[in-house]
């Protein structure tokens, strides 16, 4: 049995830059993958993430299409890039929604090949940090004293339960520069609260670049690197939509407005994407998460089962 595939480079409109993502369909009416044989998939890729999606009989008429998210070593509720990438390969079918494990994403074409998707979300900012790690790893903070300093102290934040980013502000792109992966794998259960402590977690590292008016909107620029224990992510947009949204939480006097987030991450490792979330409040809560990007095509071919 065969599966055809796509590649495609997430969150750029440059080829070879921006964050890699493989879609694997799996055409209706074949016995279906276990789970076991799509973690091998993933694994074979070897990219941050691989998407399944699963198509329809009767494709002209259902535009929804459920699709399930593995790095390569588990299955994850909800991702970024992948969201982004499989929109934008699928619009040209019209689908108009992805159901993930998180919940379904609406789908909006704002541009030709630019799409903004409606992420769920069940926000949480967790009562430890990084500080109340009961025995830190050797690399698991940053050998810098200024850096770490700001690792231990970042909030947890979850943009929904299994994706959560240790949110660490630094002063400087020369402290950016600085930062190193964590060679050790954080433990959710060790910080994370109560019926939390489960799925993925790193360190969100961001620059504050400045704000602007635009549209009646207030506009922050950010530059961002993702840290995993063996790699770095060129584009997660997961962490950016929870950096959006706990940034947001914090100016009071945005209460009841949308405020946009262009973020910038991948640049130090050559792998340039542009990230935009839109962050909706009312009554100073988030009332909606969007992600906005794009993606170009790079490899196409068929998955052997």
């Amino acid at each position: 049995m065969e599966l055809p595939f796509v590649t495609l480079d997430v969150f750029t409109t440059t080829r070879y830059q921006g964050n890699p993502l493989a879609v694997v369909t799996i055409p209706a009416g074949i016995p279906p993958l276990s789970q076991a044989q799509k973690q091998t998939i993933a694994r074979e890729f070897n990219l941050s993430e691989t998407v399944f999606v699963h198509d329809v009989p009767d494709p002209e008429t259902n535009k929804q299409r459920v699709i399930d998210i593995f790095l390569t070593d588990a299955e994850i509720p909800f991702a970024g890039h992948p969201t982004i990438g499989t929109a934008v390969y699928l619009r040209p079918q019209g689908v108009d929604t992805l159901i993930a494990k998180a919940g379904p994403i609406a789908l909006v074409e704002t541009a030709p090949g630019y799409v903004q998707a409606g992420i769920p979300h069940n926000v949480r900012q967790h009562a430890n940090t990084l500080a109340d790690l009961p025995n830190p790893s050797p690399g698991q903070l940053n050998p810098d004293p200024t850096i770490r300093r700001l690792e231990v102290n970042a909030p947890l934040f979850s943009i929904v339960k299994g994706m959560t980013f240790a949110l660490v502000n630094l002063p400087d792109l020369d402290h950016l520069a600085k930062v190193e992966t964590s060679v050790v794998k954080f433990q959710a259960d060790q910080v994370l609260d109560d019926d939390w402590k489960t799925g993925f977690m790193s360190k969100y590292y961001y620059v504050h670049m400045g704000q602007r008016t635009e549209n009646s909107k207030t506009v922050f620029s950010i530059r961002s690197r993702m840290m995993e224990a063996s790699f770095e992510d060129p584009a997660t947009g997961s962490a950016a939509c929870a950096l959006s949204s706990y940034l947001a939480l914090q100016q009071p006097e945005l209460r009841d407005q949308t405020v946009l987030f262009e973020i910038d991450q991948g640049v130090e490792m050559g792998r340039e994407s542009n990230i935009v979330v839109e962050i909706t409040l009312r009554d100073s809560k988030i009332d909606t998460v969007k992600l906005s990007g794009t993606a170009t095509q790079v490899i196409r071919g068929h998955v052997s089962i």
